[in-house]
């Protein structure tokens, strides 16, 4: 068995640490927010590092804002197509729509996954625009990256059924995009 060391380092909360100048490249931890805190020697208070909770959004001084975001939904798989509930956000950057089957798909001997409304607005495709004649196993994966492309409307997702009509099976989908915001002041 291995020794281990445990090492501490000094901590308070948010309003101790805001007060707090420490040495130079000394870490200290903030309680109330859970987050190190880096040194300089001269500013109080430190630098905050960022938690990973804190980098899918920027605000700009006045405002703006760009952020990342990821939508979840499980489809299940009937009859000629089936479309999810989630959407691709109106104004959103899409990076990508993938997909994981959850359960394994019955009827149909593959699918393709597109979007319902086009990226302009207008009537989505059956095409594949994010994966055609995909697997139908379960753990079957596709990562539907796109673009970037900017969405001007909402829109579902729709798997469409190839060969037959999909009888059974789950597919969870991820929309990944990005939405930037305007200026407040």
């Amino acid at each position: 068995m291995t020794t281990a060391v445990q090492v501490q380092y000094r901590r308070g909360t948010a309003s101790q640490v805001a007060s707090f100048t420490g040495a130079q490249g000394e870490l200290v931890v903030d309680t109330t927010n859970n987050r190190v805190v880096v040194q300089d020697g001269v500013t109080a208070g430190g630098y905050p590092a960022a938690k990973l909770t804190d980098i899918g959004n920027v605000t700009g001084l006045h405002g703006s804002t760009i952020a990342f975001g990821v939508v979840e939904d499980l489809i299940a798989c009937s009859g000629a197509s089936s479309v999810s509930t989630a959407t691709i956000p109106n104004r959103a950057v899409v990076c990508g729509v993938s997909t994981y089957v959850v359960t394994a798909i019955t009827g149909a001997t593959s699918f393709n996954v597109d979007a319902t409304t086009s990226s302009s607005g207008g009537s989505g495709t059956t095409a594949g625009q994010f994966g055609s004649s995909l697997g139908i196993a379960a753990g079957s994966s596709n990562s539907g990256v796109i673009g970037p492309t900017a969405w001007y409307a909402t829109s579902t997702i729709k798997l469409t059924a190839q060969g037959s009509n999909f009888t059974g099976g789950t597919v969870r989908v991820a929309i990944q995009y990005i939405l930037c915001g305007v200026p407040t002041s």
